[in-house]
């Protein structure tokens, strides 16, 4: 059986998106991202990092979250692994997307709020206001992709490729104003209705 290390708050939840949309039987060791957990002797053995999420398959042991999922969804013929070279760049195009245009902004927020914590001063509000100006324009992006028409990333089929995006857009949704990016803010209502989804947040 696949067993995935990682906490739901975190980017595990792409792969417990992806486990559910699958039907894969796993079981779940919910370590909290960034913690004791993560720093123990037999975690490092299969994630010297220290982050999550970490998937193991028998013998076989991955990391990163994008790369997780890729895993998952090509072992078998299924909907989330498109069989045209064309659907599958645009999986790898917005993926790509989403794990660095869009995720540097928020880590630049995360970094100022760990400083201030360790600091024991309040946050620098022109760092997270420029960051999240930054997040806010890299929206924009996906926003002029998704106005042409296309119901998911990777065309009319919900894909790995809406996985993965969909939960780095997540992290930023709540901090800018969506109304601005109204085809995107249809997609991420989509693809967050879906029953796969609906089961990952029901497990917690």
């Amino acid at each position: 059986m696949l067993t995935i290390y990682g906490n739901l708050q975190s980017r595990t939840s792409r792969c417990l998106w992806a486990l559910e949309e699958l039907g894969l039987a796993y079981r779940r060791e919910p370590l909290v991202a960034a913690s004791e957990q993560t720093r123990t002797e037999d975690y490092l053995a299969l994630n010297p990092s220290g982050k999550v999420p970490t998937l193991v398959d028998g013998d076989f042991v991955l990391t990163e979250s994008v790369a997780i999922t890729y895993y998952l969804a090509s072992k078998a013929p299924n909907s989330l692994w498109p069989t045209t070279p064309q659907a599958l760049a645009r999986v790898f195009q917005w993926s790509n997307w989403a794990a660095t245009d869009l995720e540097l902004p928020l880590s630049a927020i995360m970094r100022e709020m760990r400083r201030s914590t360790v600091a024991g001063t309040p946050p620098d509000q022109d760092v997270i206001g420029t960051a999240l100006s930054t997040a806010a324009a890299t929206l924009g992006s996906l926003e002029t992709y998704l106005a042409k028409g296309p119901q998911f990333i990777a065309g009319d089929d919900f894909t790995v490729g809406d996985i993965n995006t969909a939960v780095s857009v997540s992290f930023v949704a709540p901090r800018v104003d969506m109304a601005v990016y109204p085809a995107t803010k249809a997609w991420l209502e989509r693809s967050f209705s879906r029953p796969a989804w609906q089961r990952v947040q029901a497990n917690g």
